[in-house]
């Protein structure tokens, strides 16, 4: 297992448990106290979790948001599911925005290969271009967050208010039917609301782990999106018109 998956791990038993001590970690994983340390260094220098003697405690923050690395390895089949549904959404000549996120990298996957345009700020696209690649790609300027991999500022959002793109894929971290969609970072919110105003349908990919969630910056209500995918894990409960399960 690589430092990647393990910590990911790591910070799934710190959600469900609220806790996890260093010695059962080591271990567990096989490996030095000192690496599991850094593990939590790790963790808690994003802050999502808070050292302790022997261990660490959950950071329950509604403006903290994990690494790309850790969202990464979160719900992969379940983000897999609904990148290729939402893949079938897009046709040769579509101008599309992709934003940062997991979800949108499996998508992108999926369509690179044909004939539309597509706009983005999620600089980790670019890793994934190659020779079968057809699609035109324009780059959002903007600076850089390391935790999103994305560009993200003023000039990322009066960039994308000079176009209008035809379909948006949108990604986010917590849905709630009453508060509606939202992320930790404020201004990742004011991004995706720039360019919501700049597009023609609206999509947010969302997997069935996000609902019942919110974060500090409300990017816009459920209503606002012509369709919200998710996969088949979500419960029944959650009824809208516009929530789709990837099929």
């Amino acid at each position: 297992m690589n430092t990647t998956q393990r910590r990911y791990e790591i910070y799934e038993k710190l959600k469900k448990n609220k806790t996890v001590q260093v010695n059962e970690l080591a271990k567990q994983y096989s490996v030095s106290l000192m690496t599991i340390r850094r593990d939590l260094d790790h963790l808690e220098n994003q802050g999502l979790a808070t050292k302790s003697y022997g261990g660490a405690t959950l950071n329950e923050s509604s403006s903290t948001e994990p690494s790309f690395e850790i969202k990464e390895g979160m719900s992969q089949s379940d983000k897999k599911e609904i990148a290729i549904y939402a893949s079938t959404l897009i046709q040769d000549g579509d101008s599309i925005y992709l934003d940062c996120g997991t979800t949108c990298l499996e998508l992108f996957k999926r369509i690179h290969h044909k004939k539309i345009t597509i706009f983005t700020n999620f600089w980790k696209i670019l890793q994934y271009v190659d020779r079968n690649t057809k699609a035109k790609i324009i780059m959002a300027p903007g600076t850089y967050n390391p935790v999103t991999q994305a560009a993200l500022s003023e000039s990322t959002i009066q960039f994308f208010q000079n176009y209008y793109i035809d379909k948006a894929f949108i990604s986010v971290l917590g849905i709630d039917l009453d508060f509606g969609v939202s992320i930790p970072s404020m201004n990742d919110a004011l991004v995706k609301k720039a360019i919501l105003d700049s597009s023609n349908k609206k999509f947010c990919m969302v997997d069935h782990t996000k609902f019942n969630k919110k974060y500090m910056s409300k990017i816009a209500d459920i209503d606002d999106f012509d369709m919200i995918i998710t996969d088949k894990q979500l419960k029944d409960d959650f009824q809208r018109e516009n929530i789709i399960k990837a099929h």
